[in-house]
């Protein structure tokens, strides 16, 4: 059912792309223009979830991406603190120094909680428990979702240095990364600067 859903999204993407393009080219109005690129970042950062996965992992475990507003906040024994951002299912690391490392889990995440250990505990939604050390290595699970996030405490001294958004000044700036509504209100604005320029251009 994932697998067709997503063949359906990327023919959808490939259809919309090619025609934005067709438009991008077939206009001299600098307004349309301009509200096709806003458009096209609307809709990459609604569809994150997707592309994000396509990058290789050793390139994004060291590169800082948005927190996702309203992320789980989790602090380790060695006072680390971990963010669980679960539209992306992805967690970052950050230390004394800042941001140390981040990495994606191969589930959606319904809840997430600290082990006594200072492995990192992700629900999925349908009740698997993934189990991960703070350097992303997914390690054997024990117990069920209940048991584990029942049982879990998070309540540790933390030194550590955590951006509400990001340190990276590229990733703050990254809007539509932030929630899929950022994405959506900066999509509808370039449909609606789209709507405004076409009588000027006739």
């Amino acid at each position: 059912m994932y697998m067709l859903f997503l063949v359906i999204f990327l023919v959808f993407g490939a259809f919309m792309a090619v025609k934005g393009y067709r438009q991008w080219r077939s206009t001299t109005s600098f307004l349309k223009k301009l509200a096709i690129c806003i458009i096209a970042v609307g809709a990459l950062g609604f569809a994150e979830p997707f592309w994000i996965r396509w990058f290789p992992r050793e390139l994004l475990d060291h590169f800082e991406l948005p927190n996702a507003l309203g992320a789980d906040r989790l602090t380790a024994p060695d006072g680390r603190v971990i963010i669980v951002s679960s539209r992306i299912a992805r967690v970052q690391r950050y230390g004394p120094e800042g941001f140390e490392k981040g990495f994606l889990v191969r589930n959606k995440v319904h809840e997430s909680a600290m082990s006594a250990s200072g492995n990192v505990l992700i629900c999925s939604p349908g009740g698997e428990l993934l189990t991960y050390t703070p350097d992303g290595a997914e390690v054997p699970p024990s117990g069920s979702c209940r048991d584990r996030l029942e049982g879990s405490y998070s309540f540790y001294p933390s030194d550590a240095k955590v951006p509400t958004i990001a340190f990276n000044w590229f990733s703050a700036l990254a809007v539509p990364l932030w929630h899929p509504f950022a994405a959506w209100i900066i999509a509808l604005f370039g449909l609606l600067l789209f709507k405004e320029s076409s009588p000027l251009e006739d």
